[in-house]
C-alpha cells in the first residue's frame, strides 16, 4: 500500500475516534440508532474561490429517500492534498430535515480519495435535536474541468448512527 494511501486512511481512523465520544452522547431522551445508507452527489467546486455545492440523493436508515444539500469550503493542503468544511441538509421524502456538519480530506490522486466526518447538530420534525455522527471515503470522478471549476460525482456509503 503506498505510503500516501496509508497516511490518508490513518487520519480518518483518527479523526472518527476523536469525535466518537461526542456521537456517544446523544440527543436528551434520544436513542441511539445505527444509521447507514447510500448515496450518490455531485460536487462543483470554485477553482478560484474554493468555495463548492455539492448535491446528493440517496437512500438512508432512518430517512428513508432523501436529497441534500452541502456548501463546502475547499483549501490546499500540501502539494497532492486538500481539505474541504461546511453546512449540510438532508431532507427526508416527508420534508423532515436532519442538519449536519461536514469535515473531511482527499488527495489528487489518481484516482481523487476523498474521507469526510459528518456531525449531526439537529433538525426538523423528528430529527428536532437529533445528534450523531456518519463517515465515508470515497473516489470521486471528474466530470468536467474548465479554468476556473471543477465538477466531480460520487456514489458513496455513510456510516454511523444518529440519536433523535
Amino acid at each position: 500500500m503506498p505510503l500516501r494511501r496509508l497516511l490518508f486512511r490513518s487520519s480518518l481512523v483518527l479523526a472518527v475516534a476523536a469525535i466518537s465520544p461526542a456521537a456517544a452522547l446523544g440527543a436528551a431522551n434520544g436513542t441511539d440508532r445505527p444509521l447507514k445508507g447510500t448515496f450518490t452527489n455531485t460536487t462543483t467546486v470554485s477553482l478560484v474561490t474554493g468555495a463548492a455545492t455539492s448535491v446528493n440523493s440517496g437512500e438512508l436508515s432512518h430517512l428513508g429517500a432523501f436529497t441534500g444539500r452541502n456548501n463546502l469550503t475547499f483549501s490546499l493542503t500540501g502539494p497532492n492534498g486538500f481539505s474541504f468544511t461546511g453546512p449540510g441538509t438532508l431532507v427526508a421524502a416527508n420534508g423532515d430535515e436532519l442538519f449536519t456538519t461536514t469535515e473531511g480530506s482527499g488527495t489528487f490522486g489518481p484516482p481523487i480519495e476523498t474521507a469526510e466526518v459528518n456531525t449531526i447538530i439537529g433538525g426538523t420534525g423528528r430529527f428536532a435535536g437529533a445528534s450523531g455522527t456518519f463517515t465515508s471515503t470515497s473516489s470521486p470522478e471528474v466530470v468536467s474541468i474548465s479554468a476556473t471549476s471543477e465538477t466531480t460525482h460520487a456514489t458513496t456509503t455513510w456510516t454511523g448512527q444518529i440519536s433523535y
